[in-house]
């Protein structure tokens, strides 16, 4: 009997336990996850609505911190109250539910009297009427979308966090500056968040370049927007160009499939430009490729040296050996987890003796007016290398040695770079002259120098001298390591002989 009674007891104190501790945990169990880091995103959104500037230096609402004791929950709502600036009279009363896929969603936010109170000083409420203004002022001139405020506002908080009320109409000018420059950090979130389809993305970017195709199908980009001073080669902004061209352009006729494409195929040879400018003027080295490497050291990317360079080592005379190198950057995808991939996205051309970039740009003529000189007749077809051996901007993803181009990606290099519309007149006139070698697998003399050694190989090179060039590569092609790239070959040919 007793130990029945015990048992009895020891049920009775584990229910009274549990009546005592269970609804503790539960609420404990309901604050951790409304604290949780991952939402903040969900209240700072929210705050932001209330007030333009919010968690930034002059702004209303300058933090804010979730009151742990106000935290309830009847029929499946979440309420809270966002304490801001720490003060008890200044807070904002949020509802959080959970949406169809069970995460939370913060579905209605109500001020109290005194924030509502601080946001509609006079002062205040004006400098963010006129910030309204200008973001209309800015989706109307430029033709985008409503959506892409909520990035103007997000990039006006960024210029505004250390700023006063005062500086605000100098950074919105800054900003209306940078939202004519095609790959600044405005312009790229514009190009995100809009709301368009890819393809009006697309033709938007084209048109505030002013891009049109001249009579010698030359695509002249005169008193439009300029690309951004700032935007490097791996930029953003290049991997979401890329993915919505992708994503418009699906079948098998790729860029030939309408005008736009027409004209992205000839704007590609502009994002040239801007990579060569970009790294001509900001870093430093004697030669061009040394100052791409200092880029690259920088960004901490690699360069791939793997995709084959025969079109770009066209000759007008019999081929003797390989003088160009193919460098694209970065070597993988450095985009972050963004559904996007700016793999071997550009493209430099080499010399290997100079170090200098080959590029249709070094023989263009530019015109006081700020267009090109893009008539054929004016050019020297023995002066055109650089124009046939040009680099080229690889909307698709180029494949080379590497292993990390998805299936569904695999044959995007083939119709939206190598398949393509037609080249400017210039370049097609010297093309015709300036004609690639037959490649070493198929029957001819050409093969890559530079390859799976990457530097290596174009260093190794740099060392035989001019007069054993001939005779070093006609040993290369021989051998069984001419796949490999130059300076594993040079290593195997140079091994000491066992007796």
């Amino acid at each position: 009997m007793k130990r029945v009674l015990y048992i009895i007891g020891a049920m009775l104190l584990l229910a009274a336990c549990w009546l005592l501790f269970s609804p503790q945990q539960k609420q404990s169990d309901l604050v951790k996850m409304v604290t949780d880091k991952d939402l903040a995103f969900l209240y700072e959104d929210k705050l932001a609505e209330f007030d333009l500037l919010a968690l930034t230096k002059p702004a209303v609402i300058q933090s804010y911190e979730i009151d742990r004791t106000s935290v309830s929950e009847e029929e499946g709502k979440i309420s809270l109250a966002l304490l801001v600036n720490r003060s008890a009279d200044l807070k904002l009363n949020v509802t959080l539910e959970k949406d169809k896929d069970g995460d939370l969603a913060l579905t209605s936010a109500q001020a109290s009297k005194a924030l509502k109170k601080r946001l509609q000083q006079e002062d205040y409420s004006k400098a963010l009427e006129k910030l309204r203004q200008r973001a209309e002022a800015i989706v109307s001139r430029d033709k985008w979308d409503a959506a892409v405020k909520t990035a103007y506002y997000e990039r006006v908080r960024d210029k505004m966090k250390q700023s006063s009320l005062q500086d605000l109409p100098a950074k919105m000018a800054e900003l209306d500056q940078e939202s004519q420059e095609i790959g600044s950090p405005l312009y790229t979130a514009f190009f995100i968040q809009s709301d368009l389809t890819g393809r009006e993305k697309l033709a938007l970017v084209l048109d505030h370049m002013k891009a049109e195709i001249d009579q010698h199908h030359f695509l002249q980009m005169k008193g439009g927007y300029k690309f951004s001073k700032s935007l490097k080669p791996t930029s953003d902004f290049y991997s979401f160009f890329r993915r919505e061209i992708i994503e418009s352009y699906t079948g098998k006729e790729g860029l030939k499939a309408d005008e736009l494409g027409e004209k992205l195929h000839l704007f590609r040879s502009h994002i040239d430009k801007q990579a060569i400018d970009y790294i001509r003027e900001n870093y430093q080295g004697k030669t061009d490729f040394d100052k791409l490497l200092a880029y690259t050291r920088e960004e901490k990317v690699k360069v791939d040296y793997t995709t084959g360079a025969v079109f770009h080592n066209r000759t007008m005379t019999e081929f003797g050996y390989t003088q160009n190198m193919k460098v694209q950057v970065p070597q993988a995808n450095v985009s972050g987890d963004y559904g996007v991939n700016n793999a071997r996205f550009i493209e430099f051309i080499v010399n290997i003796e100079s170090g200098k970039f080959v590029s249709e740009w070094n023989v263009y003529r530019q015109l006081e007016d700020g267009s090109y000189d893009s008539d054929p007749d004016h050019y020297a077809v023995e002066k055109g290398g650089d124009a046939a051996n040009t680099e080229s901007a690889n909307y698709g993803l180029s494949k080379g040695l590497n292993s990390d181009v998805p299936a569904y990606l695999a044959r995007t290099h083939s119709y939206l770079d190598v398949s393509h519309p037609p080249d400017t007149d210039i370049r097609r006139k010297m093309t015709k002259k300036w004609r690639p070698a037959v490649l070493l697998n198929k029957g001819g003399r050409y093969a890559d120098i530079v390859k799976k050694g990457g530097y290596s190989d174009f260093e190794r090179w740099r060392e035989i001298e001019d007069d054993d060039r001939l005779e070093a590569y006609n040993d290369y092609i021989a051998s069984a390591d001419v796949g490999d790239g130059f300076d594993r070959f040079y290593q195997q040919s140079n091994q000491p002989q066992s007796n």
